[in-house]
């Protein structure tokens, strides 16, 4: 049985957990915003952007995305970006959105940081 998107961001976020305080504090930061900048690109503009983006949490970030959207949707890596029909495509996003806000929440709660710290 497929985790519900709540358990599926606890335990992504608890992965990060293991990683080193920079690392940490870069993914929480990146997650506060990943929802603008799904609604305001799209989900290949923003899987694009943390491709080329050299920062600490994109590779989590990437895994994240790629993971949730195999287990969801079947799409086998959706950071390849490859050509979906359009209702796929906005299926696809809506259920990256949803786990976003799961995985935003998680992050404020386990994420020490600037802000909870």
């Amino acid at each position: 049985m497929m985790p519900s998107l709540n358990d599926w961001a606890k335990e992504r976020v608890s992965s990060i957990l293991g990683k080193c305080e920079k690392v940490q504090k870069s993914y929480k930061s990146e997650i506060k915003g990943l929802g603008s900048m799904l609604l305001q690109n799209g989900l290949y503009g923003t899987i694009a952007y943390y491709k080329v983006r050299d920062k600490d949490s994109s590779k989590e970030i990437l895994a994240d995305l790629s993971s949730l959207l195999s287990e969801r949707m079947e799409i086998a890596d959706v950071t390849e970006m490859n050509p979906i029909n359009d209702l796929d495509y906005i299926k696809a996003q809506t259920i990256v959105l949803e786990a976003v806000k799961w995985l935003r929440r998680y992050a404020d709660i386990l994420i020490e940081g600037e802000d909870n710290g």
